[in-house]
């Protein structure tokens, strides 16, 4: 009888996982290199979200470079009563000076499907106040 109860348990659980599975999606791993620098690189590139203060940053050696690690699974914001509009994820995107009074945002990230993604980017801090301040990279 133990046994029926855990796989049903073990079944209703793997259900519930495969019914959100649609909606689950992730912020890729982000290894990145800052270019174009007048003098040294800043020392820290963050990580932020829409409706949130919250960040994830990283700081950036010698030679500008950084790593930013996925933090999981991102689910959409849920739906408010009432509205009609499907529920959305947030957007994100890489900035720089978070710890001054000027912020540039360097990219939009878009979310992947699977938590194993990496992107490769070179950010060109002299095109930095235009769009498309980073170039995804082929690693190596």
């Amino acid at each position: 009888m133990k046994r029926v109860v855990v796989l049903l348990c073990a079944f209703a659980s793997v259900a519930a996982q495969a019914a959100d599975a649609g909606d689950v999606r992730y912020v890729p791993e982000i290894f990145g290199r800052l270019v174009g620098a007048q003098a040294y690189p800043p020392t820290n590139v963050c990580l932020r979200h829409s409706g949130s203060e919250s960040t994830q940053c990283a700081y950036t050696d010698m030679e500008g470079r950084f790593r930013i690690p996925s933090f999981g699974a991102v689910h959409p914001e849920p739906a408010r009563e009432g509205d009609r509009r499907p529920p959305a994820y947030a957007d994100y995107w890489l900035e720089i000076g978070t710890r001054t009074k000027t912020v540039t945002r360097l990219r939009d990230i878009d979310l992947v499907d699977h938590g194993r993604a990496v992107l490769h980017l070179e950010c060109d801090l002299a095109r930095a106040a235009r769009a498309g301040a980073c170039e995804a990279k082929n690693p190596g």
